[in-house]
């Protein structure tokens, strides 16, 4: 049998294509040719990879105005005096499918965006910088600080306003970090992502990236933010502060949702900022980066029969810092006097050690419980009130950067810095 082949050099990024195979028609965007295979983009929303030597006919139905240079690395999209910044790290909202494996991987190239969601544009002048292309469980502690000094870059180069993409699983964690890092903030530094990929019809990035830069562009707030679905609709955005916020869902659009707090406010489709509260940190006159961070934090959580050695072995390991996610108000199995013991180990060894509770909502409290009184004793126990413990986790690194002594320490955590700490909680503000 005799292959077919068709013309595809002259090919374009986003030409409106018509390609014939057999008795199916299949209309769409190019995107790109590999594999021997032509990806198109259809109406529908999804991608389709069709086998070049099956296709018929294909013939150009519109010459695409967008340039394609995706085979260039880590490409950039500039624009001189830009108004916002997009600073790209990977994720599922920067991902599509390999048609390869079937799986779904960082691969996206930053002109997509502008396909994806065509009144981006309408924000103003748009610079793309492609950071880095990470899925965020493969997030580490330096890579926050890569991402802190390329959003201080942008904002001194005179950004109104920053979006980070990422992935979603550590999203919380990365925006906990920059407000600590990024503290005060003359712009918003705002935080998206997607829970489907690009090529899906479903996909929530479209309205994640727009709203997001209508976030950058007009919130009033000085502020690390995270911006995603507040329900299942595409009406309007949550903006949450990055460091009282978790996901808290595996799929669910609206999978983020504030923690001891309320939104900071909500954006519409329609450009409109609406209920914003009385809580956002306004903008500050200027922009300071503190990107001294100690990585050798790690966390436990603390269940039935944990006994002490999962402590003395941290200890061991010459950590400089522990955060316990504790139960309740940051009960401890204190019958098990081998915890106590590891408490006292990492006592003397000036290790300091941050309680949270597994509760999500609500706050620590040490003079409930007696056995919460006995661990209070220890000169190196932080209670950790209200923050969430990814919170807590971020910032027992930036006080272990910044201070030396314990009793610094324990300051520095038990302060209010960035808006992660609440002395109370309102009843209305559970499970938003």
């Amino acid at each position: 049998m005799t292959a077919k082949k068709v013309e595809t050099k002259n090919l374009a990024f986003g030409d409106l294509v018509e390609i014939k195979i057999e008795n199916q028609i299949f209309n769409g965007d190019f995107i790109k040719e590999e594999d021997n295979l032509i990806i198109v983009k259809l109406k529908s929303g999804y991608d389709v990879a069709l086998p070049i030597d099956s296709i018929d006919n294909l013939t150009v139905i519109e010459k695409s105005a967008i340039v394609d240079k995706t085979a260039e690395k880590d490409k950039m999209h500039v624009e001189e005096n830009a108004d916002l910044t997009i600073i790209t790290t990977g994720g599922t909202i920067s991902s599509k499918i390999d048609y390869k494996t079937g799986g779904v991987s960082p691969s996206m190239d930053s002109e997509y965006y502008f396909q994806l969601s065509p009144d981006l544009k309408k924000q103003g002048k748009i610079t793309i910088v492609n950071l880095m292309r990470k899925l965020s469980e493969n997030m580490l502690p330096s890579d926050w600080l890569k991402i802190a000094n390329e959003a201080y870059s942008s904002i001194k180069n005179g950004s109104k306003g920053v979006i980070i993409t990422s992935g979603t699983d550590t999203m919380h964690f990365a925006s906990s970090a920059l407000s600590f890092l990024l503290n005060p903030l003359s712009a918003p530094v705002v935080f998206t992502g997607s829970q489907r990929s690009t090529d899906r019809g479903s996909t929530d990035a479209s309205t994640n990236l727009l709203l997001s830069a209508i976030t950058a562009k007009k919130f009033t707030g000085g502020e690390s933010v995270i911006c995603m679905h507040a329900d299942l609709n595409d009406e309007y955005n949550y903006i949450l502060r990055g460091n009282k916020a978790r996901k808290m869902h595996t799929e669910r659009r609206d999978a983020f949702r504030p923690i001891n707090i309320k939104p900071l406010a909500r954006v519409y489709m329609d450009g409109e900022i609406k209920d914003a509260s009385t809580e956002i940190i306004n903008k500050s006159g200027s922009t300071k980066l503190n990107g001294k961070i100690d990585e050798k934090v790690k966390m436990i959580y603390s269940y039935p029969s944990m006994g002490g050695d999962i402590i003395d072995y941290y200890i061991d390991k010459k950590v400089h810092g522990l955060v316990i996610a504790a139960t309740g108000f940051g009960n401890l199995p204190l019958e098990d006097k081998t915890i106590l013991n590891a408490l006292k180990k990492a006592e003397n060894a000036d290790v300091p050690v941050a309680i949270t509770s597994q509760t999500i909502y609500g706050a620590t409290n040490r003079f409930v419980y007696s056995t919460l009184r006995e661990t209070s004793k220890f000169g190196n126990i932080i209670y950790t009130g209200d923050m969430t413990t990814e919170t807590a986790f971020v910032k027992m690194m930036f006080a272990l950067g910044n201070c030396k002594k314990i009793e610094d320490i324990r300051e520095m955590m038990q302060k209010n810095l960035a808006g992660e700490k609440r002395e109370r909680s309102g009843v209305s503000d559970f499970l938003i």
